[in-house]
């Protein structure tokens, strides 16, 4: 896995963190997520560990330039969906709000999906089952400003007792997503959300 060039996102968790940020590769079977959300996976992914996240995890298969998994798990009213520091007062950083529709959940992803400046496009928005609730399933492209690779991405999210969860994949458009497609697919139908405990 080249670890050397990171996606913006991943340059913004480990800027965040008191001692250096490491991939963990994880062992197949069911993880929990942020204590939050449990999912079954194939054992191919690595996961970053060490950040000041509590509700935004990132995993990779083949490297954070070659593909992207995003686990946000149990957004609540008013938080957004990374902890974002310094944002100038006349940005200010779209917050969750629990009578939000799918559509609402899309523009929020946007949000963060372009806080680089690179281009998103919603391809389109259903009706799905994910993480025990009637949620949605949406799939985008992407031009991402540092480098102009065009990528697809797919999203699985739903509102569950007035949080929010959302998993979202991306990668290249060029063979790293349709390579990853099934197993994420598989992965989001899995999910089902722990309760706090």
């Amino acid at each position: 896995m080249n670890l050397k060039v990171l996606v913006p996102v991943a340059l913004l968790l480990l800027a965040a963190c008191t001692k250096p940020a490491t991939w963990v590769g994880l062992a197949q079977g069911e993880v929990v997520v942020c204590e939050r959300l449990a999912v079954r996976h194939d054992g191919a992914w690595s996961r970053l560990e060490g950040t000041r996240e509590p509700k935004h995890e990132v995993w990779t298969s083949d490297g954070m330039p070659l593909d992207q998994l995003h686990f946000h798990t149990g957004i609540a009213e008013g938080e957004s969906l990374v902890v974002v520091k310094d944002r100038p007062a006349d940005k200010p950083i779209p917050r969750f709000r629990k009578d939000m529709q799918a559509q609402d959940v899309v523009e929020l992803y946007e949000s963060f999906a372009t806080q680089d400046g690179s281009v998103f496009t919603l391809e389109k928005l259903a009706p799905a089952r994910f993480a025990d609730e009637d949620g949605f399933r949406f799939e985008f492209s992407r031009v991402r400003k540092r480098d102009e690779v065009r990528t697809r991405g797919v999203a699985y999210g739903a509102i569950h007792r007035g949080e929010l969860f959302l998993v979202a994949f991306e990668a290249p458009r060029i063979h790293y997503f349709a390579k990853h497609l099934p197993r994420v697919e598989a992965l989001a139908q899995s999910a089902h959300v722990r309760e706090k405990g």
